[in-house]
């Protein structure tokens, strides 16, 4: 099971996924939208900007360690 944590202003939303590559999917449509999109009942849907996209769960890391510089 993989977590996907969609980061906006006030916090973030969290839903589950079965498979890492649905996981990884999901988190590369979120962010290249810009947008999450939320359903509120049956009549209302929020539309939310977007900071960042988190994925959790087994098997994640990768042989390429990088290392975040600040400018």
């Amino acid at each position: 099971m993989y977590k996907i944590k969609v980061y906006v202003r006030h916090g973030y939303f969290e839903y589950s996924v079965d498979s890492k590559s649905s996981a990884l999917e999901h988190a590369e449509v979120i962010m290249s939208g810009g947008t999450y999109r939320r359903s509120v009942g049956d009549e209302t849907v929020e539309v939310h900007k977007v900071y960042k996209v988190k994925v959790c769960g087994p098997d994640l890391g990768s042989e390429y360690t990088d290392e975040f510089k600040r400018t």
